[in-house]
């Protein structure tokens, strides 16, 4: 049978565990390259004829997938111990065992990065969704609206730069900007942003409240509107990773990280509002994992968003299980939101149980064992119902879900249907989008600190 890639782990588990035991199966670690081929390093010294043996054995097992080179690598060889303490290791579940991988990769690399810390004030949310059409961008522009009608200072950042929509949604001809975050981009892999050119990077929006201020960095500013030739060449070069100062490596999740920690000044901001891009792609990575913030996972209730969500979670489902801490705090600012949601509330419900048990699957949420129920007691006899002192709660009362939040409904409303806020200034009417949106802002205000919080019995 012609090994495939998702076929070569499970085959390295396999022969690993037959031919040196679990516990070397355990505390080794694979390594597998930039093409999909597989290593593995022994964690402990063997026999040199056993290593031979099982060498052959794992090269006929995982065929195309197996190095050519140190396919086996002895836990005294150059370099072994750096690669059974690296800390780009993941624990990965594979055929319900439990194995450390290093994952190289030529692009991606991102995906890899451990989750960052929450950011401190002012407040990050992160709008994202597995593909266009589920109202994430129509929310965010919704929220930004929202908040400054409160009196708060909102900036919003389009990090889509092959289907921008932000600064068409609230910008107009004359506030956009000279710049957008593409030329950012560009522009940091030759020299270190000024403030000058930050400041040509930022267009304020008329569609704020006067009590408010929305401040926009789009994806293209004017100099790319008028160029629209030049567009893809500053593509190929924005995803490609700069030299710094000091000679290291900063990735697109490190650049854009870098340049929304320049603008997080409480003293300027109130919140700052990230637009994903749809899909799975590196700056998605950067959105979710790299910004400390909110996490916003927009879909509507069909199959294939929970086929995407399911990668998605998966994935991040590997950096829980190797996490230190028995809850990892990121995994709390992560919320599912249901997109164009129906009315019916049993249908919301559907919802909200598919995306619970998807968190379960993906090993975010362990499997919530039954309470433990003694058999009813023959009539007659309840002054002998058992009772047992030693008995913890947790083991008879039904256990608490770690860190799943109940998804928000964005309740559908044809009003919003291809939403164009400058043509129809009514829909930033809280009379008009509270009825849709109301719970979703509810969510946002969660995330603002005591002192911050939006009083909405008053607005």
């Amino acid at each position: 049978m012609t090994v495939r890639f998702d076929d070569s782990l499970p085959a390295l588990v396999s022969v690993i565990e037959a031919g040196f035991g679990s516990a070397a199966l355990a505390d080794g670690v694979a390594v597998r390259d930039i093409t999909g081929r597989l290593a593995f390093v022994l964690p402990t010294e063997f026999d040199a004829e056993l290593v031979e043996r099982i060498g052959k054995l794992l090269q006929e097992a995982l065929g195309p997938y197996a190095r050519s080179d140190r396919l086996l690598v002895a836990s005294t060889d150059f370099g072994a111990e750096a690669l059974l303490t690296a800390p780009s290791v993941l624990s990965v579940s594979v055929t319900g065992r439990s194995i450390r991988l290093i994952d190289r990769r030529l692009v991606g690399a991102d995906w890899l990065r451990t989750p960052a810390k929450k950011a401190l004030p002012p407040p990050r949310f992160v709008f994202a969704s597995l593909k266009g059409g589920v109202g994430r961008s129509t929310a965010l522009a919704i929220t930004a609206a929202h908040l400054a009608s409160t009196g708060k200072r909102v900036l919003t950042i389009d990090l889509d730069m092959e289907a921008p929509g932000l600064g068409s949604l609230l910008l107009d001809d004359g506030t956009l900007p000279e710049f957008g975050l593409i030329d950012a981009l560009v522009e940091n892999g030759l020299a270190p942003l000024d403030e000058t050119f930050l400041a040509d990077l930022v267009g304020p929006s008329d569609l704020a409240d006067r009590r408010g201020q929305i401040d926009v960095i789009p994806a293209f500013g004017r100099r790319s509107i008028n160029n629209p030739g030049d567009v893809l060449s500053k593509i190929s070069r924005a995803y490609t990773e700069d030299i710094r100062p000091d000679g290291s490596m900063a990735s697109i999740l490190d650049q854009i990280s870098d340049l929304v920690d320049r603008f997080s000044d409480p003293m300027r901001y109130d919140a700052i509002l990230i637009d994903a891009r749809a899909g799975l792609h590196e700056t998605t990575a950067t959105a979710i994992l790299g910004l400390g913030a909110e996490v916003f996972l927009f879909g509507l209730d069909e199959r294939q968003t929970f086929q995407g969500y399911a990668a998605l979670l998966g994935h991040l489902g590997r950096f829980a299980k190797s996490s230190t801490d028995e809850v990892p705090e990121w995994l709390g600012r992560l919320s599912m939101i249901q997109g164009k949601a129906p009315a019916d509330a049993s249908a919301r419900d559907a919802f909200a149980e598919k995306c619970k048990q998807l968190f379960i699957d993906t090993g975010l949420e362990p499997l919530s064992s039954p309470p433990t129920i003694e058999p009813r007691p023959a009539a007659g006899s309840f002054s002998n119902v058992p009772w047992d002192d030693e008995q913890n709660d947790e083991d008879v009362l039904p256990k608490e879900l770690r860190v799943f939040r109940e998804p928000v409904a964005i309740l559908n409303n044809e009003q919003f249907m291809q939403f164009d806020p400058r043509q129809k200034r009514n829909l930033l009417s809280a009379e008009v989008y509270r009825s849709s949106y109301s719970m979703f802002l509810d969510r946002v205000n969660e995330s603002f600190p005591e002192s911050k919080k939006i009083d909405h019995a008053a607005n």
